[in-house]
């Protein structure tokens, strides 16, 4: 299966050391090296209060990663979203798993309706008053590919725009990080049209192959770390190509022994 061909017209991430917007594009062109540095707390600021206050570190992952593609639609409503998280809200799992180990088995309203894996989706459409359609997933290791599937799936047949958000945050506690390890927490997103706009990035067209081919790995060195760190950091090499604005065949792990081929052109 190869897709027709996509535009990509802009792209955000959020994650240790790559928070500012001019530092985090230098960092994916190769400009500077990546380091490590701590995540701040991150706030929605567009939430009502009381919504601010149920919000997780992940949830917030997530908003601060998408609201910056926002700032260049003019129809909010116009553009469909797709979220994908390898394992959704660990710290969440963790305090219902806790409270249903005690008697009396109280789970909070709260943690319970933050731990439906579309959660941060509800929590962006309340943010920005959208009513437009939102897809949430997970596919293991091979997430960001199977969002990436689903995007451009919906661009083709829907001919919309998609946002592409993909995201997986460091486990709280140290059980569940001890069976579920990530590195460093991640959001990465990318907006995905059927025509060229403001913030174009280039095209691309996927294929899903058997892994006869390497893993792409990440041209800026320094970013190895988050790309193998965090499920999600297999589609860093995208990101990369995407600033760098370069043609490029990138592979990404997928399912089942497969791979997803993304071809990048400027065309």
């Amino acid at each position: 299966m190869v897709t027709e061909k996509v535009f990509i017209n802009g792209l955000s991430i959020v994650a240790p050391g790559l928070i500012e917007k001019d530092k985090s594009l230098s960092t994916l062109r190769g400009d500077l090296a990546w380091k490590a540095e701590p995540l701040p707390k991150l706030v929605q600021q567009l939430l009502p209060s009381n919504e601010r206050r149920r919000t997780t570190p992940l949830i917030n992952l997530a908003l601060q990663t998408i609201q910056p593609l926002f700032d260049f639609v003019q129809d909010l409503d116009q553009v469909a979203t797709v979220f994908a998280s390898s394992d959704g809200d660990l710290g969440v799992d963790d305090n219902i798993c806790q409270s249903l180990a005690f008697q009396e088995k109280t789970v909070s309203p709260t943690q319970f309706s933050n731990s439906v894996h579309n959660a941060p989706a509800g929590y962006w459409a309340m943010a920005a008053s959208l009513h437009s359609a939102s897809v949430s997933l997970s596919a293991g290791d091979g997430t960001f590919a199977a969002g990436l599937i689903e995007a451009i799936s919906q661009v083709i047949c829907e001919q919309q725009n998609v946002i592409l958000l993909a995201y997986d945050a460091v486990a709280p506690v140290a059980l569940l990080d001890a069976s579920r390890h990530f590195e460093f927490s991640l959001g990465m997103a990318i907006r995905l049209g059927i025509k060229k706009e403001s913030g174009y990035l280039g095209s691309i067209s996927v294929s899903i192959e058997n892994s006869e081919h390497g893993i792409s790995s990440c041209q800026n060195k320094s970013l190895e770390p988050l790309r193998t760190g965090n499920p999600i950091g297999s589609g860093l090499p995208l990101l990369e190509a995407l600033a760098r604005k370069s043609s490029s065949m990138i592979n990404i792990p997928y399912i089942m022994g497969k791979q997803l081929h993304v071809h990048l052109t400027q065309a």
